[in-house]
């Protein structure tokens, strides 16, 4: 890939020229490449990733319809130095949540006692469920953590008192705005 710089007769061109030179432009700069060539067929992989990232291409647009939500993926976009928020967006719907932390030390298998999870600052969660399981696999008690309005942090208060502690185990499922999810489980 050419960097070209300080010509003013292809400065901002971009496309194709002939059959193997693509020019393209990235952050005010352009580039000359060669042409990109396919195989010509489709396995069942690529369609299933192209499908997903129609998806990704599909929220970046809704977000930047937004006001609200463009807003967000601004801020996220200039402190990760994407290009625009559509960038920021489309990167948050193929990338999973990530969950920092399950704080089990206020959780004693009590009624009232506390678990709190923390995300990471990258993509921040809209949902947080808790489940509290036995050994044996039968759920205590599971129901949405709250959070603390940073949507960082999430706390999940008890509402039964577990029969036993041994073996209990606390498993988190986390869920972002474009519908991504991942567990986390921790045994107390």
């Amino acid at each position: 890939m050419a960097d070209v710089k300080l010509n003013a007769l292809i400065d901002g061109l971009s496309g194709k020229i002939g059959k193997n030179v693509v020019m393209r432009q990235r952050e005010g700069r352009t580039f000359l490449t060669s042409r990109a060539k396919g195989s010509g067929t489709v396995s069942e992989k690529q369609r299933t990733q192209r499908e997903r990232f129609q998806k990704a291409v599909d929220f970046g647009k809704s977000v930047i319809q937004t006001p609200a939500l463009k807003a967000e993926y601004e801020a996220i976009a200039k402190k990760q130095s994407f290009i625009s928020p559509y960038t920021a967006a489309v990167t948050d719907y193929l990338t999973a949540p990530k969950i920092a932390k399950v704080d089990t030390t206020d959780y004693q298998g009590l009624a009232g006692n506390k678990v709190v999870v923390f995300g990471t600052s990258d993509y921040k969660f809209i949902a947080v469920n808790i489940a509290i399981q036995l050994a044996d696999g039968t759920i205590v008690e599971s129901g949405e953590a709250t959070s603390t309005g940073t949507r960082l942090q999430w706390t999940y208060v008890a509402t039964q008192n577990a029969p036993v502690l041994e073996g209990l185990k606390v498993i988190v499922t986390a869920t972002d705005r474009p519908g991504n999810s991942t567990k986390s489980e921790q045994l107390l």
